[in-house]
């Protein structure tokens, strides 16, 4: 049995041992660094973030303070001169948004900035009939909540009837397309629509030039007898459609997974991948 003393000692030394222990674990973790993860910059790389169609042969936009380097861009469409960085606007997809990346070529510094090439698209989504949801209504500039502007004053939609002759009904006034007749024009209730342009006209600083997307319809009696391939396309579209409003000056961070897709194959948004169900 230990004495009073002893005991003390005992104490002691264990009191000893637990400092030190800590000494050596501090030191441990000041020794360490902290990964520091630093983003790309995001800031304007042209002198617009949204870009119009014009009705001109040729319609290029080049980059502000050009320098060497290499740009790349995301989702698949933009058609961008990896050199330069100077945008065929015309020859590009409209209605969406793009990631487009600078690599300086000295320093390897890398800055990202959205663009929009102006226009409509819809929205990749299971349309339920049976639930009232039976309306695509377009998106204008990639922006949800961005109204199309001068409706009934020089906008126009499908002004060549080629949605119209393929059984797919689009308001001329609006661009929304009513699914339930056009799944009823189809005259089968499984199935899809023939993939055709929708073209059309919007006052806006495009100066109502022809714009177009192509449009394809899949509609099925229910969920169940959807493909797992166009279930693929709606999954793959969640990463590689750049909705909006997104900030500019944002980190990238905020977007990871587009990014990575970006770097491990293009994603392709077009067309929209428009499924309508009954029930």
């Amino acid at each position: 049995m230990l004495k009073y003393p002893e005991v003390k000692m005992y104490k002691w030394l264990i009191f000893l041992v637990l400092l030190f222990a800590f000494f050596i674990q501090s030191s441990c973790k000041k020794d360490k660094a902290p990964a520091v993860n630093i983003p790309v910059q995001v800031i304007p790389l042209y002198a617009d973030s949204i870009l119009y169609i014009k009705n001109a042969n040729q319609n290029i936009v080049y980059p502000v303070g050009p320098a060497q380097g290499s740009y790349t861009s995301f989702p698949d469409g933009l058609k961008i001169d990896q050199s330069t960085g100077a945008i065929d606007v015309n020859n590009s997809e409209t209605g969406l948004k793009f990631k487009v990346t600078f690599t300086d070529q000295s320093s390897g510094n890398a800055k990202t900035a959205y663009v929009t090439i102006s226009g409509i698209n819809y929205r990749d989504k299971i349309f339920n009939l049976a639930a009232g949801d039976s309306i695509a209504t377009p998106i204008y500039n990639a922006d949800a909540g961005a109204p199309i502007p001068q409706i009934n004053n020089g906008s126009t939609f499908d002004t060549n009837s080629g949605c119209k002759n393929a059984g797919i009904e689009v308001n001329p006034v609006d661009g929304t397309i009513n699914l339930a007749k056009s799944v009823r024009d189809q005259l089968i209730d499984t199935g899809s629509t023939q993939e055709v342009k929708l073209q059309y006209k919007i006052n806006d600083q495009s100066r109502e030039a022809l714009n177009g997307l192509n449009v394809k319809i899949y509609f099925y009696r229910n969920a169940g007898e959807i493909p797992q391939y166009l279930q693929d396309i709606l999954t793959e579209r969640k990463t590689t459609i750049l909705a909006a409003p997104i900030n500019r000056f944002a980190s990238l961070a905020a977007a990871p997974m587009a990014f990575t897709s970006a770097q491990n194959k293009p994603g392709r948004p077009r067309p929209p991948c428009i499924i309508v169900v009954s029930r």
